[in-house]
């Protein structure tokens, strides 16, 4: 029998592509709350990850192998304005499902983020110090605290602004951005905010690559430092789009209510140390082109 797995989150953007490379090694159970995810790749399950109680009876009734916590309450904007509902799902319920995983002594990878640095250098690495700038960033640092506190053998991965597929060819920003310039329509895209843009596919694989078999924090993430902007480049070369239509702008001609950091691409040699090998953009972007 392949070993169980449990995905929170599974209805999301990656957990889609985090499922399709599971279900080769493991019985993969999804959990989702309220976007319903049904696949034969796995045994879908709806809970809710605020609920403690429900949540360690789920583990005791599956009795998994590991677990990889990815649902959140991932847009910054969202979370600036409801702090609240931001700290009980990014904070609360990832340090519980930790301590839960901790009594059961099960493999337990969380999902962090690149937004838990300030961005004034970029390139950060594990050792660099977190400062957050927006109520996101600050949650996910403290989760990250809470979790390797409460399991100093949990592994916390943090990621970057991820691109792929979606579930039932669900839309998504670079699928709408496609739409968009396949339609005529200009876009206006950052160039003043740089990540370290990774494809779902390299990042599930990674995932997996070190769940169980590291603990502590890794960034995995893609290798290239890109601008939003750079990004629509390679995304209109690919898919043969018209880039002239693609127009620059500033993080300050845009208000929102998350403050956003300028830089927070992050250098990923302490995961490719331990055999995580990201594609590069233009060829996971293609794949999502002959697809």
């Amino acid at each position: 029998m392949k070993p169980k797995l449990i995905i929170t989150g599974a209805s999301g953007f990656l957990g889609y592509s985090l499922i399709k490379e599971a279900a080769n090694d493991f019985d993969v159970y999804g959990l989702y709350n309220k976007r319903a995810f049904t696949s034969p790749m796995l045994t879908s399950l709806h809970g809710d990850i605020t609920n403690y109680i429900s949540l360690g009876n789920l583990i005791d009734d599956i009795e998994p192998d590991a677990v990889i916590h990815l649902a959140a309450l991932a847009d910054a904007n969202y979370c600036q304005v409801h702090p609240q509902e931001s700290y009980t799902v990014n904070v609360e319920a990832s340090a519980n499902l930790a301590g839960i995983c901790a009594d059961y002594n099960i493999p337990f990878l969380f999902s962090s983020t690149d937004l838990v640095f300030d961005g004034r250098q970029g390139m950060y690495t594990e050792q660099d110090e977190v400062n957050p700038v927006n109520l996101y960033g600050e949650h996910k640092a403290l989760a990250e605290q809470k979790i390797l506190s409460i399991y100093p053998l949990a592994t916390v991965c943090r990621l970057s602004l991820m691109f792929g597929a979606s579930a039932n060819g669900k839309a998504n920003y670079v699928s709408n951005l496609i739409q968009q310039l396949r339609s005529g329509q200009p876009v206006s895209l950052f160039h003043d905010e740089y990540r370290s843009m990774a494809g779902t596919q390299s990042v599930s694989k990674g995932l997996l690559k070190l769940l169980g078999k590291a603990s502590g924090i890794y960034h995995v993430a893609g290798e290239e430092r890109l601008s939003r902007y750079e990004f629509g480049l390679k995304i209109s070369e690919v898919f043969n789009l018209e880039k002239n239509l693609l127009k620059s702008c500033s993080q300050k001609d845009i208000e929102m209510a998350a403050p956003r950091p300028a830089d927070v691409s992050m250098d990923i040699t302490k995961a490719k140390s331990l055999g995580y090998e990201p594609m590069s953009v233009a060829d996971e972007l293609a794949l999502l082109a002959f697809n």
